[in-house]
């Protein structure tokens, strides 16, 4: 078992703990899975809205929105059913990443990764019904809201019983405002809560209310830390993965020359063409901070090539199409990562109860098997192999008759 400090110097071991290729590789499945759900519906549509797949390409190509595209009501609902597909998919790829972190700051070194999808999918109910649950206590007081509105509007009745009312109103207002508040939180701690305090829907919900009314400076304190980790973290990876892409360019250009140079221009060009929004995004970055982990310039067309030049410019594309995929699944580890350790480190301040040291029904249940298992072999007796043995085929006894004496020569 990890040996914490329970305080502000425990969560500068996120980046280290992300840092694994299990991590890495939990958080990218599932967001790759989940983007893939979200760009087909929003294609599906914008489609529908009145766009071809062509200019949906042209404006957006693997970044679509309908909010900055005109579209019909039904387009808007669809596109944002996607958004919620994706996600939930987020929110139970965030309870696997923080289920490994859990066991592994617990010592359990051989927790694998798809006995963390497994428990993501076997707690998603209670992953999503605290969300959910959260959405139907908020829309509870703004329906009421609403209907003590309408009944406001109700002559002398109306307005004498909304100014006598004024003061319930307020602190109910209050409420609903804590209760945004809480939800927020739940949003980036749910995940967290089930994977270490194997909570239910209902206990996800208590949870978020409880840290959020008793220690919410450490959360805003704690999450700032993480903030920075975050920035930190990410922007190093990449700039040692861009420092490793010059690298490889440099030295396979003593020995391709110009082809490696025409394939690395058609592979750029390609993600110009895939990302459009994303160059822009990156240059509002700090100073040149942009130009290091990201494309100096935009890429033109690229001069005309053969077939096998043009394919390996789409797949090397392709390939570093990946490594940013793998750089925003390390950022959201971190995330992960971080807000596992700060839930342990605020339930240990508010309950004197380290969550490391409870007993995990998950892990119970194995042990529970494992020793089912051993009985079960202990008990079952070993098979014997008798040797068979050939019956002798009945003989002719001899008769007392036949046995005469020898005569005396």
């Amino acid at each position: 078992m990890k040996q914490l400090h329970f305080d502000f110097r425990d969560i500068f071991r996120a980046p280290r703990l992300a840092f694994s290729i299990q991590r890495i590789w939990i958080n990218g499945t599932g967001l790759l899975g989940g983007y893939v759900a979200y760009l087909i519906i929003s294609y599906i549509a914008l489609i529908i809205g009145g766009y071809s797949f062509s200019e949906i390409w042209k404006q957006s190509a693997l970044l679509p929105c309908a909010f900055i595209m005109a579209v019909p009501w039904y387009s808007t609902i669809l596109y944002l059913l996607g958004v919620i597909v994706l996600g939930a998919v987020i929110l139970l790829t965030n309870t696997a990443v923080s289920r490994v972190i859990y066991m592994t700051l617990r010592d359990e070194l051989f927790y694998t990764w798809t006995q963390a999808f497994k428990f993501a999918f076997k707690k998603w109910i209670s992953s999503l019904g605290s969300i959910i649950t959260f959405l139907f206590i908020i829309a509870f007081f703004v329906i009421g809201a609403l209907v003590m509105g309408l009944i406001g509007r109700i002559p002398f009745i109306g307005e004498l019983g909304t100014a006598l009312l004024t003061v319930p109103y307020i602190f109910g207002a209050l409420l609903l405002l804590f209760i945004l508040i809480a939800f927020m939180i739940a949003l980036f701690f749910v995940p967290a809560i089930i994977a270490t305090s194997d909570e239910d829907a209902l206990g996800g919900v208590f949870q978020s209310f409880s840290i959020t009314f008793n220690q919410p400076w450490r959360i805003v304190v704690y999450s700032m830390f993480l903030s920075v980790l975050y920035i930190v973290g990410v922007f190093i990876f990449v700039l040692a993965l861009k420092a490793a892409y010059s690298i490889f360019i440099f030295l396979f250009t003593i020995g391709m020359g110009d082809k490696i140079l025409q394939i690395q221009e058609q592979a750029l060009y390609i993600i110009d063409q895939s990302l459009p929004a994303l160059y822009s995004w990156v240059q509002h970055l700090p100073g040149e901070s942009g130009n290091w982990i990201y494309l100096t310039s935009q890429h033109p067309f690229p001069p005309q090539l053969n077939g096998v030049m043009t394919l390996a410019g789409y797949i090397m594309g392709i390939f570093l199409l990946f490594f940013g995929g793998v750089v925003v699944a390390y950022g959201e580890a971190i995330y992960n990562a971080g807000l596992t350790i700060i839930y342990i480190i605020l339930y240990k301040l508010q309950e004197k109860e380290s969550l490391l040291e409870r007993e995990d029904e998950e892990l119970k249940e194995e042990e529970e098997e494992e020793e089912k298992t051993e009985t079960t072999e202990e008990t079952v007796p070993p098979v014997e192999t008798e040797t068979k043995t050939k019956p002798k085929k009945p003989g002719r006894k001899p008769s007392a008759k036949s046995k005469k004496p020898r005569k005396k020569e």
